[in-house]
């Protein structure tokens, strides 16, 4: 289990930029790091980007970013985070993961 007290400090990360759309839940990213303790998800689009750790659930019902806004997620590799786009277009994803 990573150690997210104190001073975490990555010794690497990998970087993956993804196209969203608004039709269905797409994993962010499609495969994961082995061994990551942290993931920061960028949303570069035009419209909110929404996430979800369920690929069967309603989007009205999750919590979202605007554009331009970061979030960050202390997940390991065995957890799957969803995105979405809000919008009638794609949303371009920028998916920073750490270990």
């Amino acid at each position: 289990m990573p150690n997210l007290h104190g001073n975490f400090s990555a010794k690497s990360a990998t970087e993956t930029v993804l196209n969203v759309t608004p039709n269905a839940w797409a994993a962010l990213p499609t495969i994961p790091m082995g061994g990551r303790a942290l993931v920061e998800v960028t949303n570069k689009g035009e419209h909110a980007l929404y996430f979800s750790y369920d690929s069967d659930s309603v989007i009205k019902l999750r919590a979202g970013i605007k554009t331009g806004m970061t979030r960050i997620f202390p997940i390991q590799e065995d957890l799957v985070l969803y995105g979405r786009s809000g919008g009638a277009g794609s949303v371009r994803v920028v998916i920073t993961e750490y270990k």
